[in-house]
């Protein structure tokens, strides 16, 4: 596992994600302090000054980064969990992310086998994992202009083969960034959910009386598919679908 704490340029990591300058030095004071916690093993101290900062209404990646790495020190396996990977939302395909989230998955209970998948699907959810929205509509957004302006040099100079090429091509990355941009929206309004708590019932239907299916462990990784007063709808890697008590649950 990594041990790496954030450290460095705080201020101005701060500084655009905060409505006031008072917010800001407040922010960073308590990343400050939070650090200093955590350097000196005083980790449920640093856990919640960390805390402090997402409630002021923060989602920074250092923040979660950290904050995984404390509750992790703590053996608190489900928000190490769901801290890392909201980490991962602002920072896709972290190396020291997702090193740190692969070895905390290895204390966990539930090793759930994914259900199968074919070769193009595995390949679209590494991309769509990988790349961030923001890349994703430069590119779509790049690749429109590049095409318009070819477009407008063939009807100046004619339809000359080069152009042509180069239009098509433009074209043709145009349709796949922008279908991947539309698809990465669309992954992205899913909601999933880690659980949090030692242990938690799977049951058939929203409410304690139902037939109990499956019990989940600290550090489960789920989709929320529906809710109901109390109770999330939610699907497993392994294909279960159950519902499961929203106490038990904190959706990254």
């Amino acid at each position: 596992m990594k041990e790496k704490i954030i450290l460095t340029g705080l201020l101005f990591l701060f500084l655009p994600l905060c409505g006031a300058s008072a917010d800001t030095e407040s922010a960073t004071a308590l990343f400050s302090k939070g650090n200093q916690y955590y350097d000196g093993g005083k980790f449920d101290q640093a856990i919640e000054e960390y805390e402090k900062i997402v409630n002021l209404g923060i989602k920074n990646y250092q923040v979660f980064y950290n904050l995984g790495n404390a509750y992790f020190r703590q053996n608190q396996l489900g928000k190490a969990v769901l801290n890392y990977r909201r980490a991962l939302v602002f920072k896709p395909g972290d190396d020291d992310t997702e090193a740190n989230l692969t070895y905390v998955k290895l204390f966990t209970l539930d090793k759930l086998e994914e259900q199968k998948m074919n070769p193009f699907s595995n390949l679209l959810q590494w991309f769509l994992g990988f790349s961030s929205k923001d890349n994703l509509a430069l590119l779509t957004s790049l690749f429109y202009i590049l095409s318009v302006v070819l477009g407008i040099f063939m009807l100046s100079w004619g339809s000359k083969r080069y152009l042509l090429f180069g239009l098509i091509s433009f074209l043709i990355l145009f349709i796949i960034s922008g279908t991947s941009l539309w698809a990465k929206i669309k992954v992205d309004s899913i909601n999933y959910g880690v659980v949090v708590v030692t242990q938690a019932e799977v049951r058939s239907g929203p409410g304690s009386d139902y037939v109990l299916q499956f019990t989940g462990h600290e550090g489960l990784e789920l989709r929320v598919d529906e809710q109901a007063e109390g109770w999330y709808r939610i699907s497993l890697p392994n294909g279960i679908k159950g519902w499961i008590s929203k106490e038990a649950v904190e959706i990254i």
